[in-house]
């Protein structure tokens, strides 16, 4: 029943260091996901609702402890169209050969997030660098230009990676993801293919179509799962509010009241997004950000981990047949876990990290170069 299931092709991709096949890997040295592996759900935190919730008010927790003992180092970085993002780093100097994971999070996420904590403290344990890239005006930083952020948009973190990899070439890159991270950094991989100067990846709670996950939540009116939509929404909302004479300076003709009335993340997206990035609909704009199309032309090895009782990424949406279609996918599916919450054993505790970073010490090992 908590047994956790591995789908992937029949043969996975070979690496080539060591010529051993991807899912062998994972089962020879990944003891989180190998034959057998459980991940059985804390007793106190029963159901995906309650996982999921559980990770979200875990994140005020860390914030307020963030706020005594920053464990981060921030460095605002310079984009090429003037606008700037925050990076929050861990074990930030003297870098040498560390690896470094470059991390993206949920919607207008931050480096409190309880799951980037968690995965963080893990990371720093193995003495890996961490780098949380913030979106645009998110973070706690303000946009320094009207363009925002959205769903799909993988230019702000291509230029981070690359610049990463230009600055530091010895220090191996990896790219760790959650929930709308994950679609942009799944996204991001598959556009880079064959160029893509990650060593691995791994996309937590990925919806994989942003339009479909969308008009899921908007059509929650009488199910808990409008708590998130009402949520995701206010967190739109509340970037919206904080950068917008920034955005309202752009030569765009935004309705601010509707903005503010809108009722959904449908809605929102409508009014505003679709708008400051020229896209001629909400739809046009999800159909356009979404990773599920880019699946195909990803060529490094790329963990998807999801659950079966996620109430926002849904096993409907998950898309088998792409991901057992190419040899450097797998697919990690628990029964449990909600989104991105994955608390287990008796008393609630994370287990989420403990299959990331084991996937990343073995990719390191076998892919890189």
């Amino acid at each position: 029943m908590y047994r956790i299931s591995l789908v992937h092709a029949k043969d996975t991709h070979e690496s080539p260091g060591s010529q051993a096949r991807l899912a062998d890997i994972i089962q020879e040295e990944c003891p989180s996901l190998a034959k057998d592996a459980l991940f059985k759900q804390s007793p106190f935190v029963p159901g995906g609702h309650a996982q999921t919730i559980y990770a979200f008010l875990g994140y005020y927790a860390y914030y307020a402890h963030s706020l005594l003992k920053p464990k981060f180092t921030r460095e605002i970085f310079l984009l090429s169209d003037g606008g700037t993002i925050a990076l929050d780093w861990a074990l930030c100097k003297n870098h040498t050969n560390r690896p470094i994971v470059t991390v993206l999070s949920g919607v207008t996420g931050t480096s409190c997030d309880f799951y980037v904590r968690k995965c963080y403290k893990e990371f720093v344990r193995l003495n890996y660098s961490v780098v949380v890239v913030h979106s645009r005006g998110c973070g706690g930083s303000k946009l320094t230009t009207p363009l925002p952020f959205h769903c799909g948009f993988t230019n702000d973190y291509k230029e981070v990676v690359d610049d990463l990899h230009k600055r530091l070439p010895k220090c191996p890159l990896f790219g760790l993801s959650f929930s709308l991270g994950a679609n942009i950094m799944t996204k991001y991989v598959g556009e880079e293919g064959e160029n893509c100067p990650l060593v691995a990846a791994i996309a937590v709670g990925n919806p994989y179509d942003m339009y479909k996950v969308i008009k899921h939540l908007d059509s929650q009116r009488l199910s808990p799962n409008k708590i998130y939509d009402m949520a995701i929404l206010n967190f739109l909302k509340t970037a919206f509010k904080a950068n917008q004479s920034t955005i309202m300076s752009a030569p765009v003709e935004f309705n601010i009241s509707k903005i503010a009335q809108s009722s959904s993340i449908m809605e929102f997206t409508e009014e505003m997004t679709r708008k400051a990035f020229a896209y001629k609909s909400a739809k046009h704009l999800l159909d356009d950000s979404s990773c599920g199309p880019h699946l195909d032309n990803i060529r490094i090895p790329t963990m998807f981990l999801n659950s079966l009782d996620d109430p926002i990424c849904i096993k409907s949406l998950i898309p088998f047949e792409k991901l057992v279609s190419n040899p450097y996918l797998v697919l990690a599916l628990t029964v449990h876990g909600g989104h991105i919450g994955y608390m287990g054993n008796s008393w609630p505790t994370s287990w989420v990290e403990l299959p990331v970073s084991q996937f990343f010490a073995a990719m390191l090992k076998h892919y890189h170069k």
